[in-house]
């Protein structure tokens, strides 16, 4: 794991070590130390603290672990743009699709009923 990036991350979304170990489910007596520690790169946090700290801040697990600092801010762009246009073009045009879908259901449920009453008072 690459140190400056957990506490950069952490800083950009404005908390402090305490709350982030909250956050995360960090127990013990010294929760800013223990972060501390991870963000100096004095101990190693393991891959399940990586994944809860990565789901809490939002970021990816791999841009904690990219060395490259390039990469890493690439892989973060990534992330966080990969549900808009330029990512996914189809992105708008399949919320349209469930939206076309529901109004096509409610349209057949009112035919239905329609022809119910037709039927009904026809007889």
């Amino acid at each position: 794991m690459v140190p400056k990036r957990l506490k950069a991350a952490r800083e950009a979304a404005g908390l402090s070590q305490g709350k982030l170990a909250e956050l995360i489910g960090i127990e013990g007596v010294s929760l800013n130390s223990r972060l501390s520690n991870y963000e100096s790169g004095r101990f190693t946090p393991s891959f399940d603290v990586i994944v809860r700290i990565a789901k809490a801040l939002d970021y990816p697990e791999s841009y904690f672990y990219t060395i490259d600092d390039d990469v890493a801010e690439a892989i973060l762009k990534y992330h966080r743009d990969k549900n808009s246009d330029a990512l996914n073009p189809f992105y708008d045009a399949q919320d349209d699709a469930r939206k076309y879908k529901t109004s096509l259901d409610e349209a057949k449920k009112m035919v239905e009923r329609l022809l119910e009453f037709i039927s009904k008072s026809a007889s």
